[in-house]
């Protein structure tokens, strides 16, 4: 296929697939499977809200675009860590490097740790003593290839894993991603995210032991095995634009705004704004804006989302680099998301 067809070839299958997988917006509210998909990663992205899709690079773009990481400069290697609410924590983990023409290759591991939790039962509503500790854990596998020194495609194989207790459920999800540098400086994104299969719970935690009806009260029970439902992940599509314009030599900022349309959430408009000093320095702003127009019964007050801020130094250190970013992340009901990220290029 000729390099010219490519840009409309991949923008006709996105479109394509996000018509038929990601259609449903706040009709579905909250009734997703592995939400934890949705929880954004990275401190310098996420100070900006997440707007950044069109120009991101690095290891972060193994979660926000997976086409930014065809501009891989070298092997990078990120380590993300967050305050999420209620006691909750998420970890992540990056890696990624150019594997010579052939584009980059990328792995990142997100964990998910809720605390313990308290076993109660019917016979025992106070508690049985015993504590569940669930384990939420991703794992992905990114590819990323400039075609051109103007487009970079990217591809994401995510295995998703959930164990409460004694039963578990595991699922495989894709992300689909796209960058084009136009002509003009203005950057255009477009990805597609955690189009895959279904999660369904199973193991020995959904079976128990009952009577069977008019039998003899001496008899054995039966095992019975609960029909645990199945739920779809939180599928989004998302384009946005970016800009990146130079002051002068020592100051740059970097514009970006992208469009969200959620499966199992209310739409999203997002927009971000990142200053540069000397490309050492960074300070970063972000908004994020619910968009209902379904009128579903989630308005835009049950929004938790809103602002966001951050900062950053990336600092040579001989032939490498070492970067530091924090990110805050209002929530309207809970305490802000506090993001800590350090990274090196080696």
């Amino acid at each position: 296929m000729k390099v010219k067809y490519i840009v409309p070839f991949l923008l006709f299958m996105l479109f394509i697939a996000s018509s038929s997988e990601v259609h449903a917006s706040g009709r579905r509210l909250g009734t997703a499977g592995a939400v934890e998909l949705l929880i954004p990663m990275g401190a310098r992205s996420v100070g900006m809200g997440g707007a950044n899709i069109a120009n991101v690079s690095g290891t972060e773009a193994l979660y926000w675009n997976p086409a930014g990481l065809a501009v891989l400069p070298a092997t990078e290697a990120a380590f993300s860590y967050m305050d999420y609410f209620a006691d909750m924590s998420v970890s992540y983990v990056a890696i990624g490097s150019r594997i010579g023409n052939l584009g980059s290759l990328g792995f990142s591991l997100q964990a998910m740790n809720i605390g313990d939790i308290p076993v109660t039962t019917i016979q025992n509503p106070e508690g049985t003593g015993e504590m569940l500790s669930p384990n939420f854990l991703t794992l992905n596998v990114g590819f990323s290839r400039a075609f051109t020194d103007r487009i970079n495609f990217g591809v994401n194989a995510k295995l998703i894993s959930e164990i409460i207790g004694n039963m578990s459920a595991r699922a495989v999800a894709f992300d689909f991603g796209l960058q084009y540098v136009s002509p003009f400086g203005v950057d255009f994104g477009v990805v597609m995210k955690n189009i895959g299969t279904s999660l369904r719970f199973n193991g020995t935690g959904v079976e128990f032991n009952s009577d069977i009806d008019f039998s003899n009260p001496n008899a054995t029970t039966r095992k019975t095995i609960l029909d645990m439902a199945s739920h779809e992940l939180p599928a989004t599509f998302s384009m946005g634009l970016g800009y990146r314009y130079r002051i002068d030599e020592n100051h740059g900022l970097n514009v970006a705004g992208i469009f969200t349309n959620n499966n199992y959430n209310l739409d999203q408009l997002v927009t971000g704004v990142e200053y540069s000093f000397n490309d050492m320095f960074f300070g970063r702003v972000g908004y994020n804006s619910p968009m209902n127009p379904d009128n579903v019964s989630a308005g835009d007050e049950d929004y938790q989302y809103g602002l966001t801020l951050g900062f950053g130094a990336h600092l040579p250190l001989g032939n490498r680099k070492v970067m530091f970013d924090y990110a805050y992340r209002d929530m309207d009901l809970f305490d802000a998301n506090q993001y800590f990220s350090i990274g090196f290029t080696f």
